[in-house]
């Protein structure tokens, strides 16, 4: 294990997103419900806005609900990681699914990115979007053998493929620790501020003519024979379609889909401001960074080249939101790179994301009620794709097809709303990290 450097946290620790600081949010007028709608959202986050874009350009008048101020869940709380990969390894895809059906389900996040692109472009969106790339570092060598192995056999199914393996030898160009065995570079996928983001959706949804009521929970649904009847905070309203967007923040609004969906927590701190060259050294340029233990890191420099943010599924000894969760975060950051010493922590925070038991992505329309979420924590690219998709199937479009159409959505007996089963799940996560030799416990 090498040499750990100690960061420390600010006297002035700021709990609440770093994205926060330098948005371009506006205060969201109060809304007037119309009685009826073509399309009623619930969920205003990256999701929600992207189906409530889709929808109004297709001419349905569209109204996006939220319980809270739009985007304040995971949407301006994520890391602004740009992915193009599902979490399911491709030999993993191609032994449950077929080969053909495996490879349809692999170009679904890179259709994703390129949409992400093309949207920001032509909303001209100041987001900070770049294509930087990515680089997955092995935490040791049995995990880079594994990636080894599973890009292989992408290529030999695929053919050329954007990603190449890096050796320990040659890690430093890419990423400067001492922590890891090598890994896997990809230089098509990037990054962006999540915050700047989410406020440019906003503001290209309602010039699109779409209603947005922040802090309005939806309360009950009502089918009827011809639409839906929405018992909201500001009243009722008909919809001929109501679209589900909620991910992490799933409630009790359908049971059969809360049960379906697993909240789970992330957290991210950020370090005080760096010297825009050391920033650099450390990674260069401006990658976005995720590894592969088990308990994972995900980091990367601020949008401005001058401090290091980073992000992990908190472990059963840093559950609690706090001062001693950047503690937590802040030793990981030292095990990475250990020059850091004595570096402050300014900011943290935390927000939860969603996933299906079987890590796939989710989409659906059944009858007049729809649903697209658990996007495992890579849902920058994914729920924003997801969103246009299921706004055309709304539509009757049938562009809305996707490699996740029919693919069952299972649940367990044993869960209903409340993931019990996620702290011994990570305490596990956390010894099998250790007990490897790969982690010392952050405490």
């Amino acid at each position: 294990m090498p040499k750990s450097a100690r960061l420390k946290l600010a006297d002035d620790l700021i709990l609440r997103p770093l994205w926060w600081d330098d948005r371009k949010r506006i205060a969201l007028p109060e809304p007037v419900l119309p009685q009826k709608v073509d399309v009623a959202i619930v969920g205003g986050g990256y999701t929600g806005l992207s189906a409530a874009l889709t929808a109004a350009h297709g001419g349905a008048t569209v109204v996006v609900f939220d319980a809270e101020d739009p985007g304040d869940g995971a949407s301006s709380r994520n890391g602004g990681m740009v992915g193009d990969r599902l979490k399911p390894s491709f030999p993993t895809l191609e032994k449950t699914f077929g080969t053909e059906r495996a490879k349809a389900l692999m170009a679904e996040p890179t259709n994703a990115v390129d949409y992400l692109e093309r949207l920001i472009i032509d909303l001209g969106i100041e987001c900070d979007f770049g294509r930087m790339g990515r680089y997955y570092p092995a935490a040791n060598p049995a995990h880079f053998r594994a990636l080894e192995a599973a890009l292989q056999a992408e290529q030999a199914a695929r053919g050329d493929i954007d990603a190449t393996m890096v050796s320990r030898d040659e890690q430093a160009q890419f990423l400067a620790s001492p922590l890891y065995a090598g890994g896997r570079l990809q230089t098509r996928t990037g990054g962006l501020h999540p915050a700047r983001f989410h406020d440019g959706l906003i503001d290209a949804a309602r010039n699109a003519g779409v209603v947005i009521a922040s802090r309005t929970a939806v309360l009950g649904l009502e089918e009827e024979d011809d639409f839906i009847r929405l018992d909201t905070g500001l009243g009722y309203l008909n919809a001929g379609r109501v679209l589900i967007c909620t991910n992490g923040y799933t409630g009790d609004l359908q049971p059969d889909l809360q049960r379906r969906v697993i909240p789970v927590t992330s957290a991210i701190a950020a370090t005080e401001e760096l010297d825009p060259a050391l920033v650099e050294r450390l990674i260069p340029g401006g990658r976005m960074i995720t590894d592969s233990f088990n308990l994972l890191n995900y980091y990367r420099p601020s949008p401005d080249g001058r401090r290091i943010l980073l992000g992990t599924r908190p472990g059963l000894f840093a559950a609690r939101p706090g001062p001693r969760l950047a503690q937590y975060i802040g030793n990981r950051i030292g095990q990475i790179f250990p020059e850091l010493d004595g570096t402050s922590i300014t900011h943290c925070w935390w927000g939860k994301v969603a996933f299906s038991v079987d890590d796939f992505p989710k989409i659906g329309l059944q009858d007049r009620i729809g649903h697209a979420l658990c996007y495992g924590g890579s849902g920058v690219a994914m729920s924003v794709w997801l969103g246009h998709k299921l706004a055309q199937k709304a539509l009757g479009d049938l562009a809305g097809r996707t490699a996740f159409d029919d693919m069952p959505f299972p649940g367990r007996f044993y869960y209903r709303s409340w993931p019990w089963f996620l702290g011994p799940a990570m305490a596990w996560y956390e010894a099998k990290d250790r007990l490897a030799g790969r982690y010392r416990r952050a405490a």
